[in-house]
């Protein structure tokens, strides 16, 4: 389960736009940790690993090999084309405390990844940017409530 939380602009203006309704905080996954590099390293060693020790599996690598390469680059396309598969596989779930970049979700249109930052004024308080416009996480006392983390 992900976790989540509320966000609260800092300021009251009048704006067209629409609220956040999903705010979720991440971090990067170690590059062997990637659920888009390792699993994929494995099968490449893997396949070459079989083909090397039996020779005679050579039908099986000329079909698998494309598809494996296929298959890697429909990942690599999916993780630029959807913020949701790059969070799914590039990133984990923490709280703000070890995160560095924030999955904001409007309530129409796609979500967006935006750096997290620590506010100045208070080192448990912690502020993105989103279309100009920024939000407090976990700020006491300014309505952001204190998030429930998964155990």
């Amino acid at each position: 389960a992900n976790a989540r939380m509320n966000a609260i602009p800092v300021a009251d203006e009048d704006s067209d736009d629409l609220p956040l309704v999903r705010v979720r905080c991440y971090a990067r996954r170690a590059l062997h940790w990637r659920l888009d590099v390792a699993p994929l390293c494995a099968a490449y060693a893997a396949a070459f690993g079989a083909y090397a020790l039996r020779p005679e599996l050579e039908e099986v690598a000329v079909v698998g090999t494309p598809c494996l390469v296929l298959a890697h680059l429909l990942l690599f396309l999916a993780t630029h084309w959807s913020v949701r598969v790059r969070c799914a596989t590039q990133l984990y779930a923490c709280p703000p405390a070890r995160a560095s970049l924030v999955c904001a979700e409007p309530a129409s249109g796609a979500p967006r990844l935006c750096p997290l930052e620590r506010e100045a004024a208070a080192p448990d308080a912690f502020f993105f940017t989103y279309h100009k416009r920024k939000y407090l996480l976990g700020a006491a006392g300014k309505g952001g409530g204190s998030p429930s983390w998964p155990k």
